[in-house]
This record gives C-alpha cells, sequence and structure tokens, in this order.
C-alpha cells in the first residue's frame, strides 16, 4: 500500500466510522463513494476514482435522513491499494451548524 500524507494536517478532532453512501465532485465529475469516518474537521471515504492530494472538492453526504451538507473540501491524505483508494479530506470553511450536528453525531455513536 502506498500512503501519501500531508506532513502539516494533524487531526484536532475525533472521528467516527461513517458507513453511509456519499457523492462528491472531482474535475467537474460527479462519483460516489463509501464513507469510513467523519469528523467535525473533515471525513475519510473510500473509492476506486483517482484524485489528488490539495485537490478541492465538493462533498454531499447525509448525517442523518433530513440533514443533507454539500461542503467544499481539500484533499489530505491517500491510502491506495490495488483498486480502492480511501481519501481524507479536510472541511473548507464548515459553517457553525454543521459542526455542530458531526459533533452530536460523534457523541451519539461512540
Amino acid at each position: 500500500m502506498e500512503k501519501a500524507v500531508n506532513p502539516a494536517y494533524k487531526r484536532k478532532y475525533p472521528r467516527k466510522a461513517y458507513n453511509k453512501v456519499l457523492s462528491f465532485i472531482s474535475s467537474g465529475k460527479a462519483c460516489t463513494a463509501k464513507g469510513v469516518e467523519i469528523g467535525e474537521g473533515g471525513l475519510s471515504f473510500s473509492t476506486s476514482e483517482k484524485i489528488s492530494v490539495n485537490e478541492k472538492l465538493i462533498v454531499n453526504f447525509f448525517l442523518s435522513d433530513k440533514d443533507f451538507f454539500s461542503v467544499r473540501v481539500t484533499m489530505l491524505n491517500i491510502l491506495n491499494s490495488s483498486k480502492i483508494s480511501t481519501y481524507g479530506v479536510i472541511f473548507d470553511d464548515v459553517s457553525l451548524a454543521l459542526k455542530r450536528q458531526v459533533r452530536a453525531y460523534v457523541a451519539r455513536t461512540q
């Protein structure tokens, strides 16, 4: 496995498992992915799509059946395997409402 990590980034917030389907837009192309983890600062997901470190994306996801979010993110970390890669992204300019809801989601799922 190959791992690319942005050395300037360290997690500030706890993350919890996030096993839901999400979508993202990368280079004008809409894609789907499987969520891995989520926290106040960002999330990680797995997909067969190729994304570069520091690439800007738009990620769309639900925390619950009614809590939909569409946020701008920056791709920070990559864990490559043969076909599927896991990507770690950080939220850009995240709203206080999203932070609160993610914090509540993490607390509920501990």
